[in-house]
C-alpha cells in the first residue's frame, strides 16, 4: 500500500494503481482486469469503438453544481463551463480561424512626382489591394480639389492625399492615380512625391457607372489541431471507514467534493500550460493517451509591461504604461470585442495595484461567470483583472494572461459524468467507489485577440 503524503495546506493524499503491485513494471496478464486494470482486453475503448449514447443528457445540471465548488481557484475552467460547449466526436479536434483583410500598410520605396495618368507604387503588403480600392496617404496633403483649385497646405482642414487603384504590375504591386493630386489633362490625377515608409490606409472601392464587376479577394481559413484529454478522478471509501465513528463529519460526499476541486485544479493547469501529444506507452498496453495543449501557448501576442527600477528592485507601472497596455490588447486584432479578462500572478497584480492614478486604478468589483474581478476601464475597452494563484504556483507571479472570452471555445468528447462502480459485487474491494470523468479541450480562435503579459526586468 502506498504511504500517505502531506498536502501543502491541510490533510493528506494517497494514490495507488493496482497495475503495479509494488513492482516497477506493469503486470501484463491478458484478460486479468482485476489484477491489471489497465489491460484493455475485453474492454470497450475508443480505440475499438465507443457505444452510442447521449453524453450531454446530464451535463447542464452537473455543470451548474460543479461551478459552485471553489470557482475562484479555476477561472479558465469556470469561464469555459459558462460558455456553450461544443460536442466532439473524436479525441482529435480540428478547428479553423480566419482573420480580416488588413487595412494598413506602408510604402517600401519613395514615389517620385508623376505627370502621367497613373504610376506604380511599392508597398509592404500588395495583396491587401484590389482593383478600385481607394487609399488614404497619411500625412501627405492633397494638392487640388474637385473644382481644380489648389488646396492651401497650411490649412488644417486640407484633406490627405487619396489614391485609387487602377491596376497591378507584373510583380503584383498596385498601379494608382490620384483623386486630389496634381492636374493632368485638367483632372487632379497626378501623383505627387511621397516619402518611403509613409502609411497607407485602404478605404472603400470607387467603381464606374457602368461597372458590374470589380476587384475580388477571398480569405482562406487556416486550420489548427487540438487534442482532448481524458481527465478522471476516482473516489473510494471502505465500508468499515463509512461506519466508523469520527471526530469530524467527513463522509463520502466530502471526499467527492474535495476530489472534484482537486480535479478541476489539475485540469486548469493542463488547460493553461499543457502541451499537445499522443503517446502509446507500454504502461497502458499500447493504448493511446491524448494530452491537450494549454491556451497560454496559443495566444498571438507578447506584451512587456512597465519599467524596471534598479533602486527599488521592482517594476514600476505608470499611467502611460497602462494606456499602452490597453492599446496593445485592443488594437490591431481585427476583432471588435471590447472586454478582456486579465488573469494575473501576484507580482503582476501588485504592480497594477500600486498605481496612484484615480483614472486607471483597479476600482469597481464586477461579478461575471460567478467570479469576482476588479474592473479597469480604458478608452479602448474594459479589462477585468483577478489574481490567479496558479501563476504563482507555476513560478510565473510576474506574468499575466489576457483572454478574450468571446473567442474561448470548449470541445467535449465525453461530458462531465459521475459513474458509480460496484467493486463489492465485482469482488475487487469492499468500498464505495465513484469515478468522475470528462474528456475535453480548450482552444483560442483569433490568436491575436489574446496575449501573454510580463513585467519588465
Amino acid at each position: 500500500m502506498a504511504a500517505a503524503g502531506a498536502l501543502p495546506d491541510a490533510g493528506k493524499t494517497q494514490g495507488g494503481n493496482e497495475s503495479y503491485k509494488g513492482t516497477t513494471e506493469p503486470i501484463r496478464t491478458a484478460g486479468a482486469s482485476a489484477t491489471n486494470p489497465t489491460n484493455p482486453d475485453g474492454i470497450m475503448t475508443e480505440t475499438v469503438g465507443r457505444a452510442e449514447g447521449d453524453p450531454e443528457m446530464y451535463q447542464k445540471d452537473i455543470d451548474e453544481r460543479i461551478t459552485k465548488i471553489r470557482p475562484m481557484a479555476t477561472p479558465i475552467d469556470q469561464i469555459s463551463r459558462y460558455a456553450t460547449a461544443q460536442k466532439s466526436t473524436s479525441f482529435e479536434v480540428k478547428y479553423y480561424s480566419v482573420g480580416t483583410r488588413p487595412v494598413k500598410t506602408k510604402l517600401t520605396a519613395a514615389v517620385t512626382a508623376s505627370n502621367g495618368t497613373s504610376t506604380a507604387i511599392q508597398v509592404a503588403d500588395p495583396d491587401m489591394f484590389t482593383l478600385d480600392d481607394t487609399i488614404r496617404v497619411v500625412g501627405v496633403k492633397a494638392v487640388t480639389d474637385y473644382k481644380g483649385v489648389a488646396y492651401n497646405r497650411n490649412d488644417r482642414r486640407t484633406p490627405d492625399l487619396v489614391l485609387c487603384v487602377c491596376g497591378k504590375t507584373s510583380e503584383g504591386q498596385p498601379i494608382v492615380f490620384a483623386v486630389n493630386g496634381t492636374l493632368v489633362n485638367n483632372q487632379p490625377i497626378g501623383v505627387p512625391a511621397i516619402g518611403s515608409n509613409t502609411a497607407l490606409i485602404r478605404m472603400g472601392k470607387s467603381c464606374g457607372e457602368l461597372d458590374v464587376q470589380t476587384g475580388r479577394f477571398n480569405n482562406i481559413p487556416s486550420s489548427e489541431l487540438q487534442y482532448c484529454q481524458n481527465f478522471m478522478a476516482q473516489i473510494e471509501q471502505s465500508t468499515l471507514d463509512k461506519i466508523a465513528a469520527k471526530e469530524v463529519n467527513w463522509g463520502f460526499t466530502d471526499l467527492e467534493e474535495d476530489s472534484i476541486y482537486d480535479m478541476r485544479l489539475a485540469m486548469e493547469n493542463s488547460f493553461l500550460f499543457g502541451d499537445m501529444s499522443k503517446i502509446n506507452h507500454q504502461a497502458k498496453d499500447g493504448m493511446s493517451q491524448w494530452f491537450t495543449k494549454g491556451i497560454w501557448w496559443q495566444a498571438g501576442k507578447d506584451i512587456e509591461v512597465g519599467t524596471y527600477d534598479d533602486e527599488t528592485d521592482e517594476t514600476v507601472v505608470t499611467d502611460n504604461d497602462l494606456v499602452d497596455i490597453s492599446k496593445d490588447l485592443f488594437v490591431g486584432t481585427g476583432i471588435g470585442n471590447k472586454r478582456k479578462v486579465l488573469l494575473c500572478g501576484s507580482e503582476f497584480l501588485a504592480a497594477l495595484s500600486k498605481i496612484q492614478s484615480d483614472k486607471f486604478r483597479l476600482k469597481d468589483t464586477v461579478e461575471v461567470w460567478n467570479l469576482k474581478f476588479k474592473s479597469w476601464e480604458t478608452d479602448f475597452g474594459e479589462i477585468l483583472a483577478m489574481h490567479d494563484e496558479l501563476f504563482d504556483l507555476n513560478g510565473m507571479s510576474d506574468r499575466a494572461f489576457a483572454l478574450d472570452p468571446e473567442f474561448l471555445t470548449k470541445k467535449t468528447h465525453v461530458s462531465w459524468s459521475r459513474n458509480i462502480l460496484d467493486l463489492k459485487k465485482a469482488g475487487v474491494r469492499n468500498t464505495d467507489a465513484v469515478v468522475i470523468q470528462e474528456i475535453s479541450c480548450l482552444y483560442l480562435r483569433y490568436a491575436k485577440a489574446h496575449a501573454r503579459l510580463s513585467l519588465a526586468g
